[in-house]
């Protein structure tokens, strides 16, 4: 298999989020669950939330930071949707922009972001180099019986305009890694919605199965350019950035891979075994704690992971926009000609793994940070009142 730079990829980025957050912590002491467990255990400090604004017209505000007018197809991933025939996404293009155009819609929770992106490439390049529009945009909330998943909860919409000779990053999505099994971690009944029904302690290893297995099926897809380069993978790529439901999971699969390729350890309990029986995993943790402990480690995750960890902590889990979010903290790092490796995740469960290569000579920049210091706390009572109307 041949690996050539590709030549199709994201131009223009798009990115809003809610002006309203609620500080995590507070949300802890109102569900009466430690806030150490939610700042530390699990990463999160603020989530925005959709108050007195539609993810509607979140997605309608992204699209306009975009050029879309030129725009035939427009690929949507988003687990938002409440009718389970019309997808939410005509609504944004027709009422809230005024086209005509039938939008794509995917669905594979939070994998449709990048399911949306890897199709608006293969369009672009299937059709003398017409540009397409990626589109994501979710809010996550959860029942307030299940405060653990609550306080990770968290709202973006990110716009993509994809063409030939990218102006920000190309995507080589032709070798992708992928790997998807049948596991009922997430989901989200008509009778539930919009609440999910999250086995948290299922997802977990989940989460972490999915990523190594796509992984290991990008390596074999990729291994002449890896031998090329006479590098491992965790060398080929100068950041990596994840599906981030929270950003202590990022850390624990960073140590996974680095157990799995630098260190070559067996595992004594395997991930397999944990799906089976979840109660297994804080045993299987343990193992990946004593990772994170290691120097050698905390710079690499350092260096090649938390980039892409920047704005997470701020926004929270906003599914399919999620991994946009991470790749705008590592772009605003990138320089011309590196590499990112994108690991995406769907509940349900299911992973893509593909190579980013950045082709801009400037520093990406993006008005996310300003967003975030014109943000508007809301107070408890606030928040409680909008999840009323939810």
């Amino acid at each position: 298999m041949i690996n050539m730079i590709p030549k199709v990829g994201i131009s223009q980025i798009g990115i809003v989020i809610p002006k309203h957050f609620i500080a995590v912590n507070e949300l802890a002491k109102e569900r009466k669950i430690p806030a150490s467990y939610a700042v530390n255990g699990l990463g999160v400090i603020e989530a925005r939330v959709p108050y007195q604004i539609s993810i509607e017209e979140l997605a309608t505000q992204a699209l306009l930071k975009i050029d879309f007018r030129d725009v035939e197809r427009f690929y949507i991933g988003t687990e938002s949707d409440p009718d389970a025939s019309k997808p939410l996404s005509v609504k944004i293009l027709n009422q809230k922009v005024g086209l005509n155009s039938v939008p794509f819609q995917y669905k594979f929770a939070c994998l449709g972001g990048l399911q949306a992106l890897i199709s608006a490439c293969e369009y672009s390049q299937a059709h003398q180099g017409k540009p397409a529009v990626a589109l994501s945009v979710d809010r996550s909330i959860y029942h307030q019986k299940d405060p653990k998943a609550e306080v990770t909860q968290g709202c973006a919409a990110v716009a993509l305009r994809i063409e030939m000779r990218p102006k920000i990053l190309s995507l080589d999505y032709q070798n992708l890694g992928q790997y998807a099994v049948d596991i009922d971690d997430f989901k989200v009944p008509v009778s539930s919605y919009p609440f999910p029904q999250v086995n948290g302690e299922l997802t977990k290893p989940a989460f972490l199965e999915c990523q190594k297995r796509a992984v290991e099926d990008w390596k074999k897809k990729n291994f002449q350019f890896l031998n090329k380069k006479r590098k491992d993978l965790l060398e080929t790529f100068n950041f990596f950035i994840l599906h981030t439901p929270f950003p202590k999971i990022v850390e624990w699969t960073a140590a996974l891979f680095w157990r799995h390729e630098k260190l070559k350890q067996k595992d004594h309990i395997t991930l397999a075994q944990c799906l089976k029986k979840p109660s297994l995993f804080s045993e299987y943790k343990k193992e990946l704690d004593e990772v994170r402990k290691t120097p050698e480690f905390q710079k690499f995750f350092r260096e090649k992971f938390s980039p892409g960890l920047k704005y997470n902590p701020y926004i929270g889990n906003s599914y399919t926009s999620s991994i946009f979010i991470s790749l705008v903290g590592a772009l605003e790092r990138a320089e011309k000609n590196q590499q990112i490796g994108i690991n995406g995740y769907g509940g349900g469960a299911s992973s893509i793994c593909i190579r980013g290569i950045v082709t801009s000579t400037k520093k990406f920049k993006s008005d996310l940070k300003n967003q975030l210091k014109k943000g508007k706390r809301l107070t408890i009572k606030q928040y409680l009142k909008w999840r009323e109307s939810q």
